[in-house]
């Protein structure tokens, strides 16, 4: 009788384990195809952004907007860098007297796949074709009139520059997220609160009116 029960046991854990391991399978996909289709959304919306960048924006434009993006890349990167790395338990030490952002950075860490994956790819590449938008239309503006070998050059330097500036704020930010995870997870949190502080305020006169 016992070694039927413990086959049992033993049956119903594997059952659950396989269950688990289904659940979290067809999570994943869903997240995939999800991610996917805004993926694509977002990228339509930005081609078409840059295609205004590069027919309607003057070089001073150009060149404030693709600092701002490259700015964007390098902050978004690090957020996806510090969920990786933050601890929890820190983080619900910090934040003990904080319920709202506490929940918020909890809630970042708790999902640091996906808000990896969309702060380090969807953010990073629409940032990305941006960036070579705004370099087109300042190499545009550059060469203009310019002929012979400097014009390629002048391209080249500029894109070189852009990949430069990227990847090196990024290698910096990177450094920075590792080390100080938990203080730009709090940051995250408090900059995401400031906008959510609306519905908190309707969640609590529709709680009173029920009362």
């Amino acid at each position: 009788m016992r070694d039927n029960k413990k086959e049992n046991v033993g049956a119903n854990c594997r059952r659950n384990d396989n269950e688990r391991r289904q659940i979290k399978k067809d999570k994943n996909s869903a997240w995939a195809a999800k991610v996917t289709l805004i993926t694509f959304c977002l990228s339509f919306m930005t081609s078409m952004m840059s295609q205004v960048v590069t027919g309607y924006t003057d070089i001073i434009i150009a060149v404030m907007l693709l600092l701002f993006m490259i700015l964007i890349a390098i902050i978004f990167d690090g957020i996806g860098v510090a969920v990786t790395s933050c601890d929890e338990d820190k983080l619900k030490k910090v934040l003990h007297c904080d319920k709202k952002r506490a929940k918020i950075a909890i809630g970042l860490v708790r999902n640091a796949e996906k808000v990896n994956n969309i702060c380090a790819d969807v953010i990073g590449d629409m940032c990305g074709v941006l960036c070579g938008a705004c370099g087109a239309t300042i190499a545009g503006g550059l060469i203009d009139g310019i002929e012979g070998a400097a014009a390629p050059f002048i391209m080249i330097a500029i894109s070189a520059t852009i990949a430069g500036l990227t990847v090196g704020g990024k290698a910096c930010m990177k450094r920075l997220a590792v080390k100080n995870a938990e203080e730009y997870i709090i940051l995250t949190a408090k900059a995401i609160s400031l906008f959510t502080r609306g519905g908190d305020k309707r969640k609590k006169k529709k709680d009173r009116k029920e009362k």
